[in-house]
């Protein structure tokens, strides 16, 4: 056989175990999930909590569009060679990552110590440093866990989170105790350590792998437009924090926001794992001449958004009582920016089906113009309604830039969702967000 063909017999992959794992690493994350988002914000209160976010954004921000698309990438690419050339396509793919997002890194580097010095009163140097080596530490674990995912290693990745969140809680309870809110910063670092230590032990078969061998041709302009759209795309979702931060100018309203966001994103991003750990089985299937991955793809977001829906209403129905209850009464004035953020997770199992179909059919330029337009419709509702409106403006943002980003890849890549799953998932967004206005 050629090499670079997948001999996996068509049909023959299942994605029973990837998915197991995923699920098993949610779970295990939402956990954790629930403790950062009830115990903490209870520990530090709304304003040191906004602070805290502001940190702990920017880094999953710089972090994310540091490595964006390498997922994507390995899992599209690495399944889809030869069994023996795997382990080796996969080390040279994580190497020339690693080289290229160092240069972006020094870049950041050079803005953030211009920043500083500038004006150190806004870009403090002790919290500004915590940002640089957290989102160093995350970077290089997120590239080592990406290259055992596309050698169909979803364990590690899958356990990633929940791993680095139980860290960060922890020590943000002991570092907070002694040097306040500086020390809960720290505790960023602290995590993003432990991160890199679980990339580090998954990485380490690769450096048995075989001889190198070269890069597929049109990966180099696949990895570029993914990590574009992933940029983009994080923007987009995580970027409410940070405008209410710029535009508002209020702590309160900059840890509403961060609670809000942070709860939908949880949600989003267990979605979101489901698909991602599922790519590189899809992919040799695909290669194998196998079933049709998309159908696969849509029964999958069919069940998904069959459970997020109902989920979601139901959740923003109780929103009066359940945030002073799970959060404590200092976020009682938080409920309101939670309607939105909801309605965004209902979108989550189309949009995540629309960027694994775009990988498999190899059209990264659709994704890019889908989530460039998202990132600009947040913007502009950014703009126009946090100044106003705060957090509830900032949650408003991030559910026009995910409907944005779903209309234009339903476009762009025809029968990958189909109408009955686009309509539902943004007439099903529609009712959540009305819920949240009229309750």
């Amino acid at each position: 056989m050629a090499r670079g063909v997948s001999t996996v017999p068509a049909g023959t992959e299942r994605l029973r175990a990837p998915v197991l794992a995923g699920v098993l690493g949610k779970v295990a994350e939402a956990v954790t999930l629930v403790l950062l988002a009830t115990v903490v914000p209870r520990l530090l209160g709304p304003y040191d909590y906004g602070l805290f976010s502001v940190v702990l954004t920017l880094v999953a921000i710089g972090s994310v569009a540091l490595t964006l698309g390498g997922a994507t990438l390995l899992g599209r690419y690495v399944p889809a060679a030869a069994p023996a050339d795997r382990g080796p396509l996969a080390r040279t793919m994580t190497l020339r990552l690693a080289r290229n997002r160092a240069a972006l890194f020094l870049a950041l580097v050079v803005v953030a110590g211009l920043l500083v010095l500038a004006d150190p009163a806004r870009f403090p140097p002790l919290p500004t440093a915590f940002v640089l080596v957290a989102l160093a530490l995350n970077v290089a674990a997120t590239l080592a866990l990406q290259a055992g995912l596309g050698l169909g290693r979803a364990t590690a990745w899958s356990a990633r989170y929940p791993v680095q969140n139980g860290v960060l809680i922890a020590a943000v309870f002991v570092l907070y105790a002694a040097a306040g809110v500086t020390g809960a910063m720290g505790a960023v670092v602290v995590a993003a350590v432990a991160a890199a230590v679980l990339g580090a032990v998954a990485a380490a078969p690769l450096r048995h792998a075989g001889p190198s061998v070269a890069f597929p041709e049109g990966a180099a302009r696949f990895g570029v437009l993914q990590a574009a759209s992933g940029a983009l795309g994080q923007v987009a979702q995580r970027g409410g924090v940070v405008a209410v931060a710029l535009l508002a100018g209020s702590g309160l309203e900059t840890g509403y926001a961060a609670l809000a966001v942070g709860v939908a994103l949880a949600a989003t991003y267990a979605v979101v794992q489901l698909f991602t750990v599922s790519l590189p089985v899809l992919t040799r299937r695909h290669a194998g001449g196998g079933a049709d991955p998309e159908a696969t793809l849509r029964r999958l977001a069919g069940v998904l958004l069959a459970v997020t829906l109902p989920a979601m209403a139901a959740a923003v129905l109780v929103l009066d009582v359940a945030v002073p209850v799970a959060f404590g009464a200092d976020y009682a004035a938080a409920t309101g920016a939670f309607g939105p953020a909801l309605a965004m997770v209902v979108l989550a199992p189309v949009n995540a089906l629309l960027v694994q179909a775009a990988a498999l059919r190899l059209r990264s330029e659709v994704l890019l113009r889908a989530t460039a337009t998202g990132a600009v419709v947040f913007a502009a509702v950014a703009v126009a309604a946090v100044p106003s409106w705060g957090a509830v403006g900032a949650t408003t943002a991030l559910l026009a830039g995910a409907a944005g980003t779903a209309l234009v890849a339903v476009l762009g890549l025809p029968g990958a969702a189909g109408a009955r799953l686009v309509a539902a998932s943004l007439g099903g967004s529609v009712a959540v967000a009305a819920l949240g206005v009229l309750t």
